[in-house]
């Protein structure tokens, strides 16, 4: 099932502090898209609301990237990462079952990372693949001949000239305390520099 650009943009408003879209729809609505916007295990509509905040038009493919830049054609990968509110992010994000193939196939794409801390969105990254393509690469190789692994980032990996800082609710990141000090500096510095 494909969502709604309405409702969509009624999970964007949410996110970014904004209850008044949602607040006007009944409560059945409003209870299942709580439900839904903070189920740890469903990241599609996180998803879709980062591509929505850039301007991406969503890829609704079963292979490819998760978004497109219409203007560029350039791909777009998306990772967003939920946290409960108490918790603190470590890895940024992550690959399951990469191959060697698989990332080969994934060379050219732009990994727009987004951090979502309960109710609120926190930032909004991308950066080329290829700075943390050895990174990915490393446990790939390490891997037994065909076996399919996990492959984790984190901030110190994208931590270079080509990352975009795009949103970062810097007050609300250090209110929520959800971020590693390190990680929260260098987004903010990025950020302010904007």
């Amino acid at each position: 099932m494909i969502l709604s650009k309405s409702n969509i943009e009624i999970a964007s408003q949410f996110f970014l502090g904004n209850p008044v879209p949602l607040s006007e729809k009944d409560s059945d609505y409003q209870n299942l898209f709580l439900s839904y916007s903070t189920d740890n295990n469903s990241s599609t509509l996180r998803e879709l609301v980062t591509l929505h905040l850039l301007g991406y038009e969503p890829n609704h493919a079963k292979h490819g990237g998760d978004g497109i830049d219409s203007t560029t054609g350039k791909i777009k990968e998306v990772k967003p990462k939920y946290l409960q509110e108490g918790k603190k992010v470590s890895n940024t994000g992550n690959f399951n079952d990469m191959t060697i193939p698989l990332l080969e196939s994934k060379k050219e794409l732009d990994i727009v990372c987004s951090l979502f801390c309960s109710d609120r969105l926190i930032y909004l990254i991308e950066f080329p693949i290829s700075i943390i393509y050895d990174v990915l690469l490393k446990p790939v190789l390490n891997a037994k001949a065909g076996k399919r692994v996990v492959c984790q980032f984190n901030y110190k990996n994208y931590d270079k000239d080509e990352l975009k800082v795009f949103y970062f609710d810097y007050e609300l990141a250090k209110h929520r305390n959800c971020l590693p000090k390190p990680h929260y500096e260098m987004l903010k510095s990025r950020y302010d520099a904007t």
